[in-house]
């Protein structure tokens, strides 16, 4: 068995070294010459398989890095944009707070500031209808009914306050606001135009303030400004109510109305000060 491996070994290295002579003395030309002729599509058939497979393995490996790529600049546009409403959030808190304080520590020596936890009304009211808001703080903090609620507005490098409504019912660690379009909040106030004109102002369909029962005789223009009057308990003069939208004046009536838009948006406070006597 050895020696018939032996000899089948010996039979193709002859045959290896035969065709080694023949190639180099150039006899093999012809048949060589043929078969490249004849085997030249089926390798070039393959040389362009190959190059294909190549380019689709190139593209989808590209694609690849494109799609992981695109991913990664996502998860980074997202995480930036959270953190860019965290720091909007906190930037429109500390202005708020900054407003607050240039107001309260300039005018009012005693004051509690507070959160808004919820809005309607403690009783579970209509919110929409009665335009109230709740509170953080309550008796406990010194709150009693009656006392104004503010929030602040900038004029430029100043701050004025502006009075949002004032408390109406109270718990030990809670309160209730009635805002001044809150048609149950009364509070007095002037106009300041050509006259000071002074009256009750209350909320009208939770969108706007009223002040009924102007004397015809009073000059009052849309733009004025309407503050408190100072001639209600616990309520400062001079905090801003809003400002005059439109006047209604007919000839025949011994009164004329006016529409007071409030100065601040009321369904965006989310902290408040409460000003003590």
């Amino acid at each position: 068995m050895l020696k018939l491996n032996v000899k089948k070994y010996l039979i193709i290295f002859s045959v290896i070294l035969l065709l080694i002579f023949l190639h180099y003395a150039k006899l093999l030309n012809p048949l060589e010459s043929f078969l490249n002729q004849s085997l030249k599509p089926i390798f070039g058939g393959f040389y362009y398989l190959s190059g294909n497979i190549n380019k689709t393995y190139l593209e989808r490996a590209a694609e690849q890095d494109l799609a992981a790529e695109l991913k990664q600049a996502e998860e980074k546009i997202n995480s930036l944009t959270a953190e860019n409403i965290k720091l909007r959030f906190l930037e429109e808190e500390n202005s708020t707070l900054r407003k607050h304080l240039n107001f309260l520590n300039k005018d009012n020596p005693r004051y509690l500031m507070a959160n808004i936890i919820s809005r309607g009304e403690l009783t579970g009211g209509n919110s929409e209808e009665n335009q109230s808001v709740v509170i953080d703080k309550g008796s406990k903090d010194g709150l009693f009914p009656g006392l104004a609620v503010v929030s602040s507005r900038a004029y430029g490098t100043s701050s004025e306050g502006v009075i949002i409504g004032k408390i109406a019912g109270i718990k030990e660690h809670i309160a209730e606001v009635y805002l001044t379009t809150n048609k149950n909040s009364k509070i007095a106030a002037s106009i300041f135009g050509e006259n000071k004109t002074s009256g009750i102002v209350s909320g009208e369909l939770g969108l706007t303030i009223k002040m009924n029962f102007i004397p015809q005789t009073e000059n009052i223009k849309t733009g004025d400004i309407v503050a408190t009057s100072g001639l209600e308990q616990n309520i400062p003069r001079g905090l801003i109510i809003g400002r005059v939208s439109e006047v209604n004046k007919e000839n025949n009536e011994v009164w004329q109305t006016a529409t007071i838009e409030p100065s601040v948006d009321l369904d965006i406070l989310s902290i408040v000060s409460i000003l003590l006597p």
